[in-house]
C-alpha cells in the first residue's frame, strides 16, 4: 500500500520503519528539515520537508493517490486539518493522533464528518494499559489476541513459588488449567522452550492462556497479589487524568501530585473524587509527607523520562509493592531492569502499535497476513496472530506432522471463539486464527512463511 505519514517524531519514525519492513511504499512529511533529512538517511523512504497542512505539500506527496494518510504530529489541530485535506484530495483512509482529553470525546462524534478512519490517543491508550497492569499486580506485562480472548502474560517467579522448579510438561496439571509457555528469559538469554525445560526463580516467563483462565492460573501459581486499592500518580498529565477516571470508577483511592498550580486546580475541578496535591512529586519530603510507603502502587507520569526512571528506582527501594514507569525512550528502561524498573509503559510505542495493527487489518482482506503483533522480552521474541484461510498450507494435518521453520511455536488456536491451547494432535482449519511465537530475527508477514519448504 502507499502510505503518507505526517510527523517524523518517535511515533512517525517507528510506524514508518515497521511498515517499510512489511513492504509498504512510504512517504514522510515533516516541517523540520533536520528531521526530514534524518528519516531519509535512516530509512528507505521519500521524505519531504514542509507543513502537512499545506495542500501543495500533500499533492507533492501524492496523497490523492494514497491508500492511507497517518497524521501524528505533536499538534491535534494540525493532525485533524491534515486528515480533512487528505480526504478532500482523494486519500482512501486517514488516521489522526489526538491527545487532548477535551478533543477526544468530541472528535469521536465528528469522525465521520471529518473523514477519519481511526483516532489514536497515546495518553488514553497508555492509561488503559496501566490500568490493566494495576488490575493484576503480579503481572509484569499483558498482551491480548483474538479480540481479547487470549492473553500472554509476563511473570517473574520467586524462590519457593509453585512455578520454581516446575518442568513445562507438568505445568498445566500443576496450574489446573491449560497453558503454554511461549518464552523464557534467564540470565539475559532468551529461549522458546520445549516440554523438558524447567522453570527457575529469577526467570522471566511468558505464558499464553485463555483470558478467562488468567486469574485462576495466577492463583494456582502463587502469583496473584492483592487488588490495588490506593494509587499515587506523580505528574498530572493527560495520561494521569484518563487513568484516574478509570481507577476511581473501579473503586480505588487516587492521589495525584502535580507541581503546576493551574494544572492541579483543573484536575481537582475535573475529578473531585481524587485527592490532588499541588507539590513537587520528586521531593523526598513531599513523598513521605504524602505517605508514599503506604500506597499499593505508584505510577510516575512526569514529562521527563529520566525523572520517571529515577523516581521509580527510589520508590521501589522504599518498598512500595508496585511501581509503574512512563517512558517514551524505552532504551533507558531496558538498562535499568535490575534496578527495580521492570514495568515500563511507552505511550508513543503503544500508539505506533495501534496504527500498525490498523494497517494490517486494512491489508488482510481474506488473506493470511498478520492480524496482530506484540514484541516480548524487550523485542527479542515476537507473538503474531494470523488468520487461517483456504490458501494456508498443511490444512487438516496434525501439528506433530508439520515441519516448521526453526524457533516456531504455535501458542494458541481460536476456533469459532473457542480457545485451544494446542498439542501435537491439533490441526489448523479454515476460519481459525492462530498465535505464533518466534524469535524476532524471523520476519514473517504471511502464515505460510512459518512452514519449512517441505512438509511431511
Amino acid at each position: 500500500m502507499r502510505i503518507v505519514i505526517i510527523g517524523g517524531g518517535k511515533v512517525g519514525f517507528t510506524v514508518a520503519r515497521q511498515l517499510i519492513q512489511e513492504g509498504h511504499d512510504i512517504v514522510v512529511i515533516d516541517s523540520d528539515a533536520n528531521v526530514a533529512e534524518r528519516i531519509s538517511s535512516a530509512l528507505d523512504v521519500m521524505s519531504i520537508c514542509g507543513r502537512g497542512s499545506n495542500v501543495d505539500i500533500l499533492r507533492q506527496a501524492g496523497v490523492g493517490q494514497s491508500d492511507l494518510l497517518i497524521a501524528c504530529t505533536a499538534k491535534d489541530e494540525t493532525n485533524l486539518i491534515c486528515c480533512m485535506f487528505a480526504k478532500k484530495l482523494g486519500c482512501r483512509n486517514t488516521i489522526a493522533r489526538v491527545r487532548s482529553p477535551e478533543y477526544a470525546e468530541q472528535i469521536y462524534l465528528m469522525a465521520e464528518d471529518i473523514g477519519l478512519s481511526m483516532i489514536v490517543n497515546p495518553e488514553y491508550t497508555a492509561a488503559r494499559e496501566i490500568f490493566r497492569l494495576l488490575e493484576i499486580p503480579s503481572v509484569l506485562k499483558r498482551d491480548t489476541f483474538a479480540d481479547g480472548k487470549i492473553e500472554i502474560i509476563e511473570l517473574a517467579p520467586r524462590s519457593g513459588d509453585p512455578l520454581d522448579g516446575t518442568p513445562l510438561f507438568s505445568l498445566s496439571k500443576k496450574l489446573n488449567c491449560r497453558v503454554l509457555v511461549c518464552a523464557v528469559q534467564r540470565s539475559g538469554k532468551v529461549v522458546i522452550p520445549n516440554g523438558d525445560a524447567v522453570l527457575q526463580a529469577g526467570d522471566k516467563v511468558y505464558i499464553c492462556a485463555p483470558a478467562t483462565s488468567v486469574v485462576q492460573l495466577l492463583q494456582n501459581a502463587g502469583e496473584y497479589g492483592k487488588a490495588v486499592r490506593s494509587v499515587m500518580l506523580i505528574g498530572g498529565s493527560s495520561t494521569a487524568e484518563y487513568l484516574t477516571r478509570l481507577l476511581v470508577k473501579s473503586g480505588a483511592r487516587v492521589k495525584i501530585i502535580e507541581i503546576d498550580p493551574d494544572k492541579a486546580r483543573r484536575l481537582a475541578e475535573a475529578i473531585p473524587q481524587a485527592d490532588i496535591v499541588c507539590a513537587d512529586g520528586t521531593s523526598d519530603s513531599v513523598l513521605h509527607s504524602e505517605t508514599v510507603t503506604e500506597m499499593d502502587a505508584v505510577v510516575t507520569l512526569t514529562n521527563i523520562d529520566e525523572e520517571n526512571l529515577i523516581l521509580s528506582m527510589y520508590i521501589s527501594r522504599l518498598g512500595v509493592p508496585l511501581v509503574l514507569t512512563k517512558v517514551d525512550h524505552t532504551d533507558f528502561g531496558g538498562m535499568l531492569v535490575n534496578e527495580g524498573v521492570n514495568r515500563i509503559i511507552s505511550p508513543k510505542e503503544l500508539c505506533a502499535g495501534a496504527i500498525i495493527r490498523y494497517v494490517r487489518a486494512m491489508q488482510n482482506t481474506g488473506g493470511s497476513s498478520v492480524l496482530a503483533l506484540h514484541h516480548l522480552v524487550g523485542g527479542q521474541v515476537d507473538a503474531l496472530e494470523f488468520a487461517v484461510t483456504k490458501h494456508t498450507r498443511n490444512l487438516g494435518k496434525t501439528l506433530k506432522n508439520i515441519r516448521f521453520q526453526p524457533n516456531i511455536l504455535i501458542a494458541s488456536i481460536n476456533r469459532n471463539g473457542k480457545i485451544l491451547m494446542p498439542g501435537g494432535d491439533d490441526t489448523l482449519e479454515v476460519g481459525d486464527t492462530v498465535v505464533v511465537i518466534t524469535t524476532a530475527r524471523n520476519s514473517f508477514t504471511d502464515l505460510n512463511d512459518i512452514f519449512a519448504d517441505s512438509a511431511v
